[in-house]
């Protein structure tokens, strides 16, 4: 039987030179390395990333005060899927977390 594929996950490393450029280079070389819509944790550079619907990996939080051992989502919105977090006021960002009915996502489009 074949195990169904994530459609994503979450990856983290403590290795500071597994920045965007290390997992676009991941991604070029194999598409399947990541999927959309995953998240990957680099801890010491305090960086989040995520490959866009293009192909391209983007960076979705920058050394900012979230911390690794655990994320803070209060506050975090619910909407139905991407189209109505780009409609609400305000909007949630390319690259924003948001939920539906407790699934955290991340706008990609």
């Amino acid at each position: 039987m074949t195990q169904p594929k994530p459609r994503w996950g979450v990856r983290f490393t403590s290795d500071p030179t597994h920045d965007e450029q290390y997992v676009q280079g991941l991604y070029d070389n194999d598409n399947t390395a990541a999927k959309r819509g995953e998240l990957f944790l680099n801890e010491p550079e305090e960086e989040i990333y995520y490959v866009d619907s293009t192909g391209t990996v983007k960076t979705a939080y920058k050394n900012t005060l979230v911390g690794f051992n655990r994320i803070d989502f209060t506050g975090l919105r619910e909407f139905a899927d991407d189209t109505a977090a780009a409609a609400a006021d305000p909007a949630v960002p390319v690259g924003g977390l948001y939920h539906t009915s407790g699934v955290l996502k991340i706008r990609l489009a």
